[in-house]
């Protein structure tokens, strides 16, 4: 049975594919997920109820976790969020946070986007 909102993703251009949760997809490439393999039993269990919904492939996850109260009362979104993680279109991986957001840099070749410091960047152009 295919469930509605898990993919296998490259998370880390690295050839290896992770099963996730995409959590909402955003135009400029931002990935919003949940690594399966981060959720225990308990909280897969909460997931699959949530994903088997008739309805469910009409929603976006957070559509859908957020129209969900869990058998302890808390908003599903709310208590999913501490799992979520965002890749940018260039490949960073971050906590979301108000405030944050990422920003697409197809300018830049893959290269110069992993040095941190300014001279790494110009090193790598030349």
């Amino acid at each position: 049975m295919q469930l509605p909102h898990v993919k296998f993703v490259d998370l880390f251009n690295d050839g290896l594919l992770y099963e996730v949760l995409v959590v909402k997809e955003i135009p400029n490439g931002d990935l919003f997920y949940i690594r399966t393999d981060h959720l225990d039993h308990i909280d897969k269990d909460r997931m699959l109820t949530i994903l088997s919904k008739r309805d469910a492939n009409r929603y976006a996850l957070w559509d859908l976790l957020d129209q969900r109260t869990l058998p302890n009362g808390v908003n599903a979104l709310e208590y999913f969020h501490q799992y979520v993680k965002g890749r940018t279109a260039s490949g960073v991986h971050y906590t979301p946070q108000p405030g944050r957001v990422g920003a697409q840099t197809l300018s830049r070749p893959p290269e110069q986007r992993k040095g941190n410091k300014r001279e790494d960047v110009s090193k790598a152009s030349e």
